[in-house]
This record gives C-alpha cells, structure tokens and sequence, in this order.
C-alpha cells in the first residue's frame, strides 16, 4: 500500500509539473565589444560592432528554465602597428540554465549560467580560432502581454580566441535588448 501511495504522489508530481511549463522563442540587437587584442601593436578590437541574437528556450517553472543563443558579435578591422592586418568576425553559441525572479508590476529580474562556444573568424592576416568559456547574464524583463515580453541583458561571453603570437586573450561582452514570445 506504501509503495501504491508513493507512486501515485510521483505520478502526481509529473502531472502537476508541465502546468506551467513553456517554450519560447525570441530574438534582438545591441552593441558587441571584443577587449583584450589591444597589445603588441595590434588595435581596432575594442570598439563596440552591432549584435544580432536570436534564442529559444523552454521555461519549466515561473522560476528555472534552459535557453539556447546564437549571436552574431559583429565584424572588426583590426590594424597592426597602424596597418590593416585583417577582419575578425565574431559569433558565439551558448546553452544555459535560467533563473527568473518576478518583481512587481510585471517586472522580472533575469540570470543565466551556462557555456558558450565562441568563434572568430579571421580573414586577411587574422587567424580564425575558437573558444568553450563560461556565459554569465544578467537582465531585467518587463511582460508586455502574458505571451509577450521584452528583456534587457547583459551577457559575457568568456575567451572567444587565444593567440600566440603575440600573445593576446580576446574576450567578448553584449548589451541587447529583445522580445521574447512564450507558447
């Protein structure tokens, strides 16, 4: 009879879960900014390029999710000693775990921890490389409709590429704002 009861609680407790669970999907814009190929010469990687990043996910609590991202980092000139060397293309694919904390008045505040692979894709002088770093974002959400919402992020995207010669860590950082649609 035991095992009865303790069976129908689980069978209960996965019946129960899925009420609120939901997928989504969104996408949006903001300004990129690659750090650390200043040095030895080099310049043009710290300005900030426009991003573009479209996302999915599924929500399985008002408070615990999963999210997949690709973003497009933008495209840098880079120069050395003055000189064009080259371009770097930057993207980045991440799958994180989601915390959302509901504030008032449709408010929320947003976290994500996961791992982001990063790509640069050199072209001219500039060698293409790849990186795995951690991803780390923070943002607030605000619900426009119970099926729509907007967000505002910041998201750090680790080492994107490392260089030997010389020897240079280019990191990658976003601002973006976005919409989210939940089904």
């Amino acid at each position: 009879m035991k095992n009865i009861l303790s069976a129908c609680a689980v069978a209960a407790a996965f019946v129960a879960a899925p009420a609120f669970a939901q997928g989504y999907i969104g996408g949006g814009f903001g300004s990129a900014k690659l750090s650390g190929i200043d040095g030895a010469g080099i310049t043009g990687g710290n300005t900030s390029k426009s991003q573009v990043k479209v996302y999915g996910g599924f929500q399985f609590t008002p408070n615990w999710g999963v999210e997949a991202q690709f973003s497009d980092l933008g495209k840098r000139d880079i120069l050395f000693n003055g000189v064009a060397a080259g371009s770097a293309k930057v993207s980045q694919f991440s799958i994180a775990g989601t915390g959302t904390l509901p504030l008032t008045a449709g408010f929320s505040l947003l976290g994500k921890l996961g791992v982001s692979a990063n790509r640069v894709n050199g072209s001219g002088g500039i060698e293409s490389r790849s990186a795995t770093s951690a991803l780390i974002g923070v943002g607030v959400s605000y619900n426009i409709t119970p099926a729509l919402s907007a967000r505002l992020e910041y998201e750090d995207f680790g080492t994107v590429a490392k260089y030997v010669n010389p020897t240079l860590t280019a990191r990658a950082n976003a601002y973006s704002i976005s919409l989210k649609y939940a089904f």
